[in-house]
């Protein structure tokens, strides 16, 4: 039903998400030391400083905190911009019709009971009045949210404490207890947040909505998403193009690593993709900064709002291991490098530096510096001032309490003259606290991992290059792209999906498919030897490990060996052989594989990679989601280890590639045929010569729902 409504304009998630007036329904009256549901939402909005007009609805006429109840929505003197209703399932939707009968559109709604719990209908009738009224929901099924101007609207029990500082960290998760954790990680590490969204059951408005709203929001600079499901994946392709328009990078993690998203693809190219090919693939072509720790979500994010791209990095420290541990996870990553020091910038730091450290990068300083006042300083402002460093990461072990303020004095002094992005890693949350808690007020980005700081520098990275040659799928996004993967794929043999495939206007050889029992001698000779000869068994996918393939055969005897040791071989494996492919040789220097399928999630997918009897062995493959043009598929191609051959590997002539890229594109186009009798294919292999490319075998996958 979420892909049937019309997007509504953003100004109307103004009412849900920043409104002047709320109205709760459904709060207790019962006093009690633990409040759940809109009573803990009414004592949350309070502790918090919401300065503007509350109504509460409950069962019985009560004051509480000095607000007078109303036992009706009907009675309700104001129209609330935003409603929040928590009352049982079965009433929800009377509330919101009385809600809607008021005037109010814009509603949270964190009872459960929907399609969570396999109440579907409940739900469909809840999203259908929404969307006829042309109102705004979260939820069913939320905590709510908190937008960190003052607006406490959320149940969940963290609230009740202390918030972390606003900031400008836009938070959208799909988990409202995960949420709740994420709010305790952000306290914790000083980190600021604009808003915290948790989406519930994405009745109405889901995440590529306030992705979209948070693009567009003056306070938040970063977008951090947690995602159990893509639901509209167009839309959120949108949604990021929106963010990156608006310079917000998008962070994001992703859960789930099941299987689902192996069935894009049956053959090899399903295995190759595996569970999450789909999503790596976003990640590459939108600049999503994917983090593999649900820990890294916030740090990073909080790094990328305040720090640009930065490609070559000055590592200054107290421990030699330490800094050495941060250059090798940096060079690592082979996007970042660590330059040698200038002159200039050694003779800066001489007087600092033992004369036995060398002052190189990363440079160890040891304490030496702390022995006079200003020692670090003069340090981190001789790496800062060096024109060779986009930026400056100090990496400290604990140190004494005068030395750690030092530290702490000096990044911000150093941030504040230069402008050059300074962080610090820094795992002493406990001896060095009050330094680090110095740090982070001054919104210095800190980090208790080398491998969170590591994900931050090459995720600003990666956005950078997303936004100076944006993917297609970035420019233009999905455009009338199927999304529904039928319930089972079922792989046709060879010949029919050879048949299948030149209907759509896939080249292949000359090839002829003469059934058991038929002549292939006369079919050989017209087309003439050597001949490749192919046999047909019912089921069988992979035919060269049955004996099933013979390439090249010079004449009529050899085709007739060929022939009766397939039969042989059919015999033995118990296999319901059906005739044979007798086709033209071709002699490709290179083989690579092609796949089209549709992911659960994000639909069409393209996979590339190296062919034939290499494909498990060297698990080189590329995936990518459509559409794509001629230049992303090139680059896609270059991604793969095989495209050194095909460019002409040790002084051999280069291959085909404008044949390949020509044919990939063909594959691409046939994206918007996917559905239910056409599920996707593989080509494999695809051969690949100096003036020729020849897909030579090929299975079509069709659906049966």
């Amino acid at each position: 039903m979420r892909n049937q409504i019309a997007v509504m304009e953003l100004h109307m998630l103004d009412n849900l998400l920043a409104p002047k007036t709320v109205a709760l329904v459904g709060v207790s009256s019962k006093s009690g030391v633990f409040q759940v549901g809109a009573r803990a939402v009414f004592q949350h909005l309070l502790r918090h400083g919401y300065q503007d007009h509350i109504d509460i609805v409950t069962r019985e006429p009560v004051v509480l905190e000095g607000v007078k109840s109303h036992t009706d929505i009907a009675d309700l003197e104001t129209v609330p911009d935003c409603m929040l209703i928590s009352v049982p399932a079965a009433q929800v939707l009377d509330s919101v019709e009385k809600g809607l009968d008021l005037g109010c559109r814009a509603f949270v709604v964190i009872t459960g009971g929907f399609a969570e719990a396999g109440e579907g209908e409940l739900q469909r009738k809840l999203t259908s009045r929404i969307a006829e009224a042309g109102a705004s929901l979260l939820g069913p099924n939320t905590t709510g949210y908190v937008n960190f101007g003052g607006i406490a609207m959320s149940s969940t029990s963290r609230i009740s404490a202390d918030l972390p500082p606003a900031g400008d960290v836009g938070l959208v998760v799909q988990s409202g207890a995960l949420g709740s954790g994420l709010l305790e990680e952000a306290a914790r590490g000083g980190i600021g947040l604009s808003y915290l969204i948790s989406t519930g059951n994405e009745a109405v408005n889901g995440l590529p909505d306030f992705v979209e709203y948070l693009a567009d929001d003056p306070q938040t600079r970063a977008i951090a998403i947690y995602a159990e499901a893509v639901r509209d994946s167009a839309r959120l392709i949108a949604a990021t193009r929106r963010a990156h328009a608006a310079g917000k990078p998008v962070v994001v993690y992703k859960a789930g690593r099941s299987d689902a998203g192996r069935r894009a693809a049956a053959g090899h190219t399903g295995a190759l993709m595996g569970a999450r090919g789909a999503y790596r693939a976003a990640v590459e072509q939108l600049g999503w900064i994917d983090v593999a720790n649900i820990e890294d979500l916030l740090p990073v994010a909080n790094y990328v709002a305040r720090s640009g791209p930065a490609e070559r990095v000055g590592v200054i420290s107290v421990s030699g291991g330490y800094g050495g541990c941060v250059a090798d996870a940096l060079e690592e990553s082979g996007v970042v490098r660590l330059p040698t020091p200038g002159q200039q910038t050694v003779e800066k730091m001489r007087g600092d530096v033992p004369a036995f450290l060398s002052a190189s990068n990363p440079v160890d300083v040891g304490g030496t510096p702390f022995r006079r006042d200003g020692g670090f300083a003069t340090c981190l402002d001789a790496f800062a001032d060096d024109p060779d460093f986009d930026a400056i990461v100090i990496a400290n072990t604990p140190l004494v309490a005068p030395w750690g303020a030092a530290v702490a004095e000096a990044a911000i002094a150093t941030h504040a003259r230069t402008g050059k992005p300074i962080s610090a890693i820094w795992p002493s949350e406990i001896f060095n606290a009050e330094a680090l808690a110095t740090l982070r007020v001054a919104r210095i980005p800190t980090f208790g991992r080398v491998e969170t700081f590591t994900a931050a520098a090459t995720g600003a990275l990666h956005v950078a290059r997303a936004k100076a040659s944006p993917s297609k799928l970035l420019r233009d996004g999905q455009t009338g792209m199927p999304k529904d993967v039928p319930g089972e794929i079922v792989a046709l043999d060879e010949a029919k999906s050879k048949a299948r495939l030149r209907e759509l206007g896939i080249p292949f050889p000359r090839e002829d498919f003469v059934p058991v029992g038929g002549a292939v001698d006369p079919v050989a000779a017209n087309i003439g030897y050597p001949i490749t000869l192919k046999g047909i068994a019912k089921g069988v996918v992979h035919k060269s490990e049955l004996g099933l393939v013979e390439v090249a055969l010079p004449d009529e005897g050899a085709l007739r060996d060929a022939v009766k040791a397939m039969q042989d071989s059919a015999e033995r494996n118990a296999l319901q052989l059906e005739g044979f492919l007798v086709g033209e040789t071709v002699k490709p220097e290179a083989e690579v594989i092609l796949g089209l399928g549709l992911d659960p999630e994000f639909g069409p997918v393209l996979t590339f990679g190296a062919g034939g009897i290499l494909t498990e062995m060297m698990r080189d493959v590329a995936v990518r989601l459509l559409p794509l043009d001629q230049a992303d598929i090139a680059a896609m191609v270059e991604s793969c280890r095989v495209a050194t051959v095909l460019k002409g590997a040790r002084g051999k002539p280069p291959l085909d590639m404008d044949g390949l890229v020509s044919l990939i594109r063909q594959v691409a186009d046939l994206a918007p045929h996917l559905g239910a009798d056409f599920a996707g294919l593989e080509i494999n292999p695809v051969g690949v010569g100096r003036s020729g490319v020849w897909p030579l075998d090929a299975t079509v996958f069709t659906g049966r729902t």
